[in-house]
């Protein structure tokens, strides 16, 4: 399914699917205890979305009063994530740095809460 909003595409393509802009990047184990976890994502300063991503592999989001679910998995040093709707289902996948519930990557800002 495509995306209507350009804003809500440019949400599920850059959510988490460019390289870290600085800062070292989290090791596979440190991607891995990001779940469970409740994340407020912010995308270039112009969308906020909420993600939950669960131990198990099932992350959902929502953005704009739209929501989709997906899978999340580790590759390597990278974050990947494939929406079932947003971005036609494809994998994306980033490297992420920062500690203590706040992490970039992208051109996004990403807080725990």
């Amino acid at each position: 399914m495509k995306l209507n909003s350009p804003l809500l595409a440019a949400v599920a393509i850059c959510a988490l699917a460019t390289n870290v802009l600085a800062g070292d990047a989290l090791s596979p184990a440190e991607l891995r205890k990001l779940a469970p976890g409740r994340y407020a994502v912010n995308v270039m300063g112009l969308v906020n979305m909420t993600v939950s991503m669960r131990p198990n592999g099932v992350i959902t989001g929502q953005a704009k009063g739209d929501k989709d679910r997906g899978f999340w998995t580790v590759q390597g040093q990278k974050l990947c994530i494939a929406w079932n709707k947003w971005n036609d289902g494809k994998m994306r996948c980033a490297a992420i740095s920062g500690d203590n519930g706040a992490y970039q990557g992208g051109g996004l800002s990403i807080r725990k809460i």
